[in-house]
């Protein structure tokens, strides 16, 4: 199975590791391609590039790409949820109030 996989055009180039080293194949696309286990590992994104993600301003743009037919409508940012939730209190009085906000965010079912 393929150890990578990238596309160039109309090219995919596939890395496959062999006892010999590595062999890379270019395949003229489609192209159907077996991949081993690890080859889409998710990055995970940092909690600083989460907060600079917050202040950066979606931009709109043109797509010269052959979208087969398909026509975007629109693209608008999702509303941003605001959690400002404060439980004030010690013993069995706030641990009631915690119980009922999990209960209401249905965390217990």
């Amino acid at each position: 199975g393929a150890k990578g996989l990238d596309v160039e055009g109309t090219t995919a180039i596939v890395r496959r590791e062999s006892d010999a080293g590595q062999d890379i194949y270019k395949l003229p696309m489609p192209a159907a391609v077996g991949v081993k286990e690890g080859i889409n590992l998710p990055r995970y994104p940092t909690m600083k590039g989460r907060l600079a993600s917050k202040k950066v301003e979606v931009q709109r743009k043109e797509s010269s790409a052959n979208t087969g037919g398909l026509k975007m409508v629109t693209l608008q940012r999702p509303p941003e949820r605001v959690s400002n939730t404060q439980i004030l209190g010690t013993g069995p009085e706030a641990a009631a109030a915690v119980v009922d906000l999990l209960e209401e965010l249905g965390v217990f079912k």
